[in-house]
Parts: C-alpha cells; structure tokens; sequence
C-alpha cells in the first residue's frame, strides 16, 4: 500500500500538468518503468462526444460503483433503450454502442450518477488497462484525450527513501484522487501525487518536507 500526497500548485492545462510529473520525477527519483496510462469513464456529453473520436464501445455503469438496475432508472432506462446503443444488461452494468443518439441520455444519466466506461482494447492511442507506453507516445495520448479522464502512473525509486516499492509519481487528469483511494471524475481539474510506499512511514515524513513541496493530507493510494 501507498499514501499519494497532492503537491499543491496551479496545473490549468494538461500539458502543464505532464511536464510537472516529469520534472519531478527528474527531481527527486529514478523512473523504473515506462509511464503506465488509463484512460477514463465518460461522464459528461462533452467528453462523450470526445471519445466517439476514438471508441466505438463502452459500458454504462453507476459512478459509485453500485449495481445496475435498469428497473429503478424509469424513464431514463426507457431513453437509454430508444437509442438503439444497448447491445447487453450485465449485473454491473451495460454495454452499449457509442452511437451519437445516446448524447440524448444527457444530462438525464449523469444526473442519475451514471457513466460510460470506455472500451480501450485495440484503440489506438489509448493502450489497454496496465499497459505502458514511451514518453513519446504518452503525449500523443495527452493530446488526444482532451477532456476526457487520464490517470498515469510512473513508479520510481525516489532518492533518500529506503523503499522504491509503490513509490512514484500519479498524475490525474480532468479527475482527482478520492480520501478512500482511486480517481474521482472532475472535468477541467488536473493533479499531481506523491505516491510514498509505507514501507517508508518512519522517514515519509521527514522526506517530504526535505523536497520544500507545499502537500496535501496523506490519501490512501496504489
């Protein structure tokens, strides 16, 4: 396990907030793997109609990560339905076609906390979930996911701590890190963490006050 420490600064702009993680990996520790990229869920008609540039499938799931139930959407489901998207009801969601008829479910599905999961399988730039790339190629993805959701991981061995395991930089684009772990949707917010393995809690403290970084509180991470 890890604790993710926001570093706390200005990030207006995608690009910028790139060139951040990397300046501090080059600041404060070895890169040991290429950076790993996840593309995220599409919550908004803005970022729905974005992704229909590069995705042709997707899962309709509830934000929270509850159970779908088609019978308690009423109206909303019957809309949903009327699209022609619908291709299969899972138990935790539904897959669906990213047709342009579905921008009509908006803002109705994501006042009922729903979301389209994006299929990144064979999607070219997106690579599939885990799956790393070169720096090169991550901006080529920076640049082609707008306002669309991008978490990327680096782990590093960061100089001065006795454990590199979990340790590295996460930055969070259009989305933030949640106090219980994992990314929460938030369009137009980008984020950078820390990422401290606990292995190092006896020295976390004293290290990242030697990096002269204005923090967040501690967030249970990776």
């Amino acid at each position: 396990m890890s604790l993710l420490y926001q570093v706390l600064e200005p990030l207006p702009d995608a690009s910028g907030a790139l060139g951040r993680a990397r300046a501090l990996l080059a600041e404060f520790g070895e890169p040991e793997d290429d950076p790993c990229p996840g593309v995220g869920p599409a919550v908004t008609a803005e970022q729905f109609r974005h992704a229909r540039r590069y995705f042709t499938l997707g899962c309709l799931t509830r934000t929270d990560g509850g159970s779908l139930r088609p019978a308690e959407l009423g109206e909303l489901w019957h809309v949903i339905s009327r699209t022609g998207a619908l291709a299969a009801v899972h138990d935790y969601g539904a897959d669906v076609e990213l047709r342009p008829e579905l921008a009509e479910a908006w803002p109705l599905l994501e006042a009922a906390g729903l979301q389209v999961e994006l299929r990144a399988w064979d999607t070219p730039p997106f690579p599939e979930t885990d799956e790393h790339c070169t720096e090169a190629e991550l901006d080529t993805v920076v640049r082609a996911a707008g306002p669309l959701e991008l978490g990327v991981y680096w782990y590093a061995a960061f100089r001065g701590l006795p454990s590199s395991k979990l340790c590295g930089v996460q930055l969070c684009l259009n989305s933030r890190w949640s106090p219980s772990g994992g990314t929460v949707p938030a369009p137009g917010t980008h984020a950078v963490y820390l990422s401290i393995g606990t292995r190092n809690r006896d020295v976390a403290d004293t290290w990242l006050k030697d990096t002269g970084l204005r923090l967040g509180p501690a967030l249970w991470g990776w």
